[in-house]
């Protein structure tokens, strides 16, 4: 039975009413758990999880990219229970330590080219708070040189945590909404986005302009105020992306020539999950300053950080303090000792089963199978990846590469419909539905998941498809200028769809041909006024973007999602009320 997308709410019971009643849950609508409820996994062995229904599912996306070595693993489990009988807390603040702490600071360190000198460790409760860490460690760094860098660039798609200071550094607009303002000193540049590349090229001719907006960005704001970069490996939560081959030696390239720290987020990509030991091992000599680890370092077991610091920034701090002044930094569980346990007992797995190798031959695997099954659906744009990491990015039109209707539809619709299937794989933001099983996973789990897969995206083209092309020959007309989208607005306005709509929107166009154009939309009727009329009334969101850009939105040519995303499309006021816009064709 597939799960109701449209009409009246499920009727909640038991856990499912108990958990909408009281858990706020990260990154979900709260109004989807009020009226669907929460999808409860009770159990979990292997690579499977078992649901409140006592349906088995194969856990495709390793909870939320955590667990390595699969559920239900007896050797951390123990390794755990004998660490809390041992020693259950103690803190490492003030100079205090444990056996456990000692052991994976020196193990982690053991992991890295000894000639990067990545030898020092300090441990958080996950990802967040280490690249919270780390921002910290590059400023004090450079202060204690004399110098006031404090920009942390980052890039567009780009996760590193939701946190204020982290939550800056990601390049997920949407994650930024109504939280602001955001922490200062942070900027984006260009992600190598190859497939939809925001700068409007193509790679290799391109010659890694993405790289290069960087490069661009140090001389307009100066390198002497630029602390450090920050990227992963391969971008995760913002769309399964991997770079060029040639993108991060030329990142590490211009890093060395201006004095810019380099830290690699791992948090994703470490401890196999692309094939390699670490994600930036792909790419040799791109020697990270600093490095961010999380999630597979203890397989979700336990939640446990890390901040991999190299020699010449923390011999900078520790010989730069003042006598008398700590590093005013730290956690209550930093080095927690049952956490420490589990991510020993964790590497002893991936060491000892050969899960990294494994990552990459069944990795390989796992993308030759799903271009050969998927490859061929009309709404499959993309399928990149690397090792057991795999993204599949869906598109309304396969030749323009426009997007859906309504964003995020399709690769929900395949995420809902792969789970009553029995896959748990996950809705990403463009449109992408992301794989990240256990490491452990053989051929066998692999044509499983991508059957599944095809199932569920032949469900999806059943259900979206028809919309979308009616869609398609209603607005096919090609738009010249922005003044010519509005003068054909009124025709496109669908006064039923609107309902009770009461809103005002202002479209800030800027550049040649551009102006303020004012929609309201007041008793199922729209009014629209010119860039030469005042609007009668102060707008409820205003779109900012240039007028060449909004023209290709219209025309299929940009995707509205990511015109958001790389910030050439900007959103001041009700997000609500753009959606809603949206919804009814006219944006």
């Amino acid at each position: 039975m597939n799960p109701p997308t449209t009409g009246t709410p499920v009727q909640l019971q038991g856990l499912a009413a108990r958990d909408a009643a009281h858990l706020i849950h990260p990154v979900t609508e709260p109004r989807e758990m009020a009226e669907r409820g929460p999808r409860i996994v009770t159990a979990g062995d292997g690579w499977w999880v078992t649901d409140d229904r006592g349906r088995r599912i194969i856990d495709g996306f390793a909870g939320l990219w955590c667990v390595a070595v699969g559920h239900g693993r007896p050797e951390i489990i123990e390794a755990v229970t004998r660490q809390l009988e041992e020693l259950d807390y103690f803190t490492t603040f003030h100079g205090q330590s444990h056996p456990r702490a000692i052991e994976l600071a020196e193990r982690l360190a053991g992991m890295f080219d000894p000639a990067y000198g990545l030898e020092h460790v300090m441990f958080s409760s996950g990802g967040s708070e280490a690249n919270e860490t780390n921002f910290k460690l590059v400023r004090l760094y450079w202060a204690l040189r004399g110098e006031d860098r404090r920009t942390i660039v980052a890039r567009h798609h780009g996760y590193h945590g939701l946190t204020i200071a982290t939550m800056s550094a990601t390049g997920i607009l949407p994650m930024h909404w109504n939280f602001g303002p955001n922490a200062e000193g942070f900027q984006h540049v260009a992600a190598p986005y190859c497939y939809k590349c925001e700068l409007g090229l193509t790679y290799p001719d391109c010659g890694l302009a993405c790289a290069n907006s960087l490069e661009q960005l140090v001389e307009q704001v100066g390198a002497e105020s630029i602390g450090a970069f920050i990227a992963e490996p391969v971008i995760g939560a913002g769309g399964i992306i991997p770079p060029p081959d040639d993108y991060f030696p030329r990142i590490r390239e211009i890093c060395d020539r201006h004095g810019i720290l380099l830290i690699v987020d791992e948090v994703v990509t470490g401890f196999g999950r692309t094939g390699r030991m670490f994600g930036h091992e792909h790419w040799g000599g791109i020697r990270p300053d600093l490095v961010t680890l999380a999630k597979g370092l203890t397989s979700g077991y336990q939640p446990l950080g890390g901040s991999v610091v190299a020699d010449h920034v923390w011999d900078t701090i520790s010989d730069g303090l003042p006598n008398q002044m700590p590093f005013s930094h730290g956690f209550t569980y930093s080095g927690h000792p049952a956490a420490c346990a589990a991510g020993l007992a964790n590497l002893d797995i991936i060491e000892r089963d050969g899960l990294v190798d494994n990552a990459a031959q069944v990795g390989a695997y796992l993308h030759e199978q799903l271009h050969e099954r998927l490859g061929g659906f009309d709404t499959v744009g993309e399928i990149r990846g690397m090792g057991l990491m795999a993204g599949i990015e869906f598109v309304a039109d396969r030749d323009t590469k426009r997007g859906f209707t309504h964003p995020h539809t399709a690769c929900t619709t395949v995420e809902l419909e792969a789970w009553e299937r029995g896959l748990y794989c996950r809705a990403m933001g463009i449109e992408t539905v992301g794989l990240a099983p256990p490491l452990s996973i053989d051929r066998e789990c692999v044509d499983q998941m991508v059957s599944i897969l095809v199932e569920s995206v032949e469900e999806m083209e059943r259900q979206l498809l028809p919309g979308e092309r009616t869609r398609a020959e209603r607005f096919s007309h090609r738009y010249g200028s922005a003044q010519e989208i509005f003068d054909r607005m009124t025709d496109r306005f669908d006064a039923e769809r609107a309902g009770d709509a009461d809103l005002v929107v202002a479209f800030a166009l800027t550049g040649d041909e551009g102006g303020t154009w004012t929609v309201t939309i007041r008793d199922g009727a729209m009014d629209l006024s010119g860039p030469a009329d005042a609007p009668a009334t102060s707008p409820t969101v205003t779109i900012n973007a240039s007028a060449e850009d909004y023209v290709r939105m219209a025309n299929g040519e940009l995707d509205g999602a990511e015109a958001f995303s790389t910030q050439r499309l900007s959103i001041d006021g009700d997000l609500t009320a753009a959606v809603l816009l949206s919804q009814l064709g006219l944006m």
